[in-house]
């Protein structure tokens, strides 16, 4: 079953080790894909893990690329990004407002580690020509006040 919103007693702040990690615990179930979700439920999670270069995370806001169009050998966006699969996830979250649980790799003492950010709402997104020249699917997360 999908959990929107914070899952057990874990809070913002919390690290941990790996994305094997953040699967068995619940919070973001796929190992590798960025996007936890499906196109008719909406998105219960994500992970930015420096792979898109098109991605921007500030206090204020997250600008989060969609998925697709990387080549999986280089990492390099090399074809436009389309309304599909866990695009389409990330556009019913923005619909629906559901949470989004984020969670960002950072540095920490053991190299490199997964920081859950807390509750975030999609609020936009938009097709924009990306840093390396193709169009990207852009999507606005907003964190969402403690008390709500």
């Amino acid at each position: 079953m999908r959990v929107f919103g914070h899952v057990g007693t874990y809070r913002p702040g919390d690290l941990f080790a790996n994305r094997l990690e953040l699967s068995l615990t619940g919070l973001h179930k796929p190992r590798r894909a960025g996007v936890s979700g499906s196109q008719t439920e909406g998105a219960d999670s994500i992970v930015l893990a420096g792979a898109y270069e098109d991605d921007a995370f500030s206090e204020d806001e997250i600008i989060y690329s969609g998925s697709g169009g990387r080549d999986l050998q280089t990492g390099k966006q090399v074809t436009d990004q389309e309304m599909v699969g866990r695009n389409l996830a990330l556009r019913r979250s923005q619909e629906t407002g559901l949470p989004v649980r984020v969670f960002h790799r950072v540095p920490c003492e053991a190299g490199e580690c997964f920081r859950y950010e807390g509750l975030y709402r999609i609020v936009g997104h938009e097709f924009a020509r990306g840093k390396a020249g193709f169009q990207v699917l852009l999507f606005r997360l907003v964190p969402i006040a403690t008390n709500e």
